[in-house]
């Protein structure tokens, strides 16, 4: 085989394991994301300890100084946001989106709300514990 034609090899080859490391990256990312499941019932009565629910923001607890626990209401649902005195700092906590910080969703109530969280011992829900959790403030409503 000639220098040209090994060339050639080599080129397919590499293409062909980049495409392959691509595919599986896409199809990791897809598998990351979050079904949005209107009913949280599903979730508890598959004794799982998450839940995924939407509804409209109805109050927020910024109070974490005060009381340690800051947190948003959503379709009566207590989502504990940030807590201090709980976790340790180094246990995973998901994410806010839709909003830089806690105190924007201040001025979001009566949005839409999408929520992937724990269960708490109490019957709330959490931010802690994962670091995939999420609250999603949405703009529109998709209900």
């Amino acid at each position: 085989m000639n220098e040209n034609n090994t060339s050639k090899y080599v080129i397919g080859i590499v293409a062909l394991v980049v495409l392959a490391v691509g595919t599986v990256v896409l199809m990791q990312k897809k598998s990351e994301a979050q079904p949005v499941d209107n009913n949280a019932s599903a979730d508890m009565a598959a004794g799982s300890n998450t839940a995924t629910f939407s509804g409209t923001i109805s109050a927020v607890d910024t109070g974490c100084t005060s009381d340690g626990i800051c947190s948003v209401t959503i379709d009566g649902k207590k989502v504990i946001l940030a807590q201090y005195g709980g976790p340790a700092p180094t246990a995973p906590v998901g994410k806010l989106i839709g909003v830089d910080s806690i105190s924007d969703i201040q001025g979001k109530i009566g949005a839409f709300a999408n929520v992937f969280a724990g269960k708490t011992a109490e019957g709330d829900y959490t931010l802690y514990g994962n670091s995939a959790y999420y609250v999603e403030v949405a703009e529109i409503s998709d209900k």
